[in-house]
């Protein structure tokens, strides 16, 4: 795993992914009312996410979270000014000329601010982190990405959002 600058380059690729339309609340063995940080917790939501640039230098991931019941609120991730790379070749394809067909997360861990039914969220020490999933050669771009994930992380809350990246169209 490499920590780097999050460039204008690498920037660009993330704010080229496109998210699906839902995400979905990792609960395991538990309950979805047992998940801290979020005021009455489903196991779905629907999705919309949004590039705010509205503060010089500063780049946000906006994403909006609602489900069936009315219940909605968003989470904004802060994008840091580094990026973690994980990139193996998981020796499970055929080289397809291009070199290897590798394994690729992005992890871009920040602030966060939640809003509405994720308000709890918020605090001192809590942490977002993106993590966008794929595979591709040594030369990524977005479309090298498939899957996504949301890690909260902190005092007052603990949970994963996760869904899938559609190809551009």
């Amino acid at each position: 795993m490499e920590v780097e600058a999050l460039d204008s380059g690498r920037l660009e690729q993330i704010e080229s992914v496109r998210f699906g339309k839902a995400a979905m609340l990792f609960v395991g063995e538990a309950d979805p009312q047992s998940i801290a940080g979020i005021a009455t917790p489903v196991e779905r939501y629907d999705l919309t996410v949004a590039w705010d640039k509205s503060r010089p230098g500063t780049t946000r991931a906006v994403f909006a979270l609602g489900n069936q019941e009315g219940r909605s609120g968003t989470l904004s991730l802060e994008l840091p000014k580094k990026i973690s790379i994980f990139e193996v070749d998981p020796r499970d394809s055929a080289d397809e000329g291009t070199g290897p067909t590798l394994y690729k997360e992005w992890k871009l861990t920040g602030e966060v601010t939640g809003c509405d039914a994720f308000a709890s969220s918020n605090g001192p020490r809590q942490r977002l982190t993106l993590i966008l999933q794929g595979r591709g050669n040594a030369c990524t771009s977005g479309g090298d990405f498939t899957a996504w994930t949301l890690v909260m992380q902190g005092p007052r809350a603990n949970y994963a959002l996760f869904g899938d990246l559609v190809p551009s169209e």
